[in-house]
């Protein structure tokens, strides 16, 4: 309450008045010296449109109720020495624009896993930034609870019996776990992703299957797990018209925290055309399970899983949301 009294006698009353003083100042520079006078008007109007077209783009992708829609056309774009219908009819085709070719399904795969990587990323950014919230809507200190657990990172182990056997030996309380994790990352033989911009992260293309991924956030005691063996399949439109009728469109959910901003798809719009929907990605993964039962658990048997279903583009980039459950 107090800092909005003060917000509202800033805006009533200082801000007028500063305003005021700033256009006598600039009016008294005029005067005394016309030239740069001149050069200090362009200057502040250049400053007020990069000001303004900031905000233009803040509101557009940032507020907008397509945010994840508009990123994921971003990442194909349409040349500008191609037509419109050239661009829609190679788009319900199949055709990457970003990369000038058409993937298989094993080629989107290792696409489609980077990119849902990235998604886990962007879920843990949130916590980095401090932007979960609780229910007095107060926000959180996540960026300490991640520092403090050396949490909040995406873990990629590629898998052998050597390895397996180094996770199980180091499984006497589950702090243990996390310490042979980083020995692994240590010595090369796993690698973690905190931000989008490790390079580890941009130069990994996930040529490989034998590897799981470890999601894991503030809290170390729990953790998800996306077994590339069998986690994930890409699915072509007419193989996912035969299993569609059993998922649901989800706009929320239990990741809403992550996912806050509106996530709708434009209507009465050909989603082929702009290059989605020719392919889906399916997503299995064990779902907060402890680091015990992980370790402990029989790979031969299929666990009590999540599952999504989420859009693809042409270039194997996963919508964000909303996905299907």
């Amino acid at each position: 309450m107090f800092w909005l009294f003060v917000g509202i006698i800033t805006l009533t009353f200082v801000l007028p008045l500063l305003s005021a003083w700033i256009v006598a100042k600039v009016m008294d520079l005029a005067k005394a010296h016309p030239k740069p006078a001149k050069y200090t008007l362009i200057t502040m109007f250049i400053i007020l449109m990069v000001v303004v077209g900031l905000k233009i783009r803040e509101i557009y992708y940032e507020k907008s109720p397509y945010y994840f829609w508009n990123e994921l056309i971003r990442k194909n774009p349409k040349p500008f020495n191609v037509s419109q219908e050239e661009f829609e009819a190679k788009n319900r085709a199949g055709y990457c624009w970003r990369d000038r070719k058409y993937y298989s399904k094993e080629e989107l795969w290792h696409k489609a896993m980077k990119s849902l990587t990235g998604r886990m990323i962007y879920e843990n950014k949130v916590h980095w930034d401090n932007k979960i919230v609780n229910d007095n809507g107060e926000f959180l200190p996540t960026e300490e609870e991640c520092a403090r657990w050396n949490g909040c990172r995406v873990i990629k182990i590629p898998m052998n019996p050597d390895k397996e056997k180094f996770l199980k030996d180091n499984i006497e309380n589950k702090y243990d776990f996390w310490k042979g994790i980083d020995i692994l990352i240590k010595h090369n033989e796993a690698q973690s992703f905190i931000f989008a911009s490790d390079t580890n992260f941009i130069n990994d293309e996930f040529k490989f299957k034998n590897f799981i991924l470890i999601h894991q956030l503030s809290n170390p005691s729990y953790l998800s797990v996306y077994d590339g063996n069998n986690c994930c399949t890409v699915f072509n439109k007419s193989e996912w018209s035969l299993i569609r009728k059993n998922y649901i469109l989800k706009y929320a959910g239990f990741d809403a925290l992550a996912f806050m901003k509106e996530s709708k798809i434009p209507i009465d719009i050909d989603i082929n055309s702009w290059g989605l929907g020719n392919f889906y990605f399916g997503v299995t993964y064990s779902h907060s399970i402890s680091v015990s039962e992980f370790v402990a658990r029989d790979k031969r048997k299929s666990p009590n899983d999540t599952r999504k279903v989420f859009l693809l583009n042409n270039c194997g980039d996963v919508l964000y949301k909303p996905y299907y459950w």
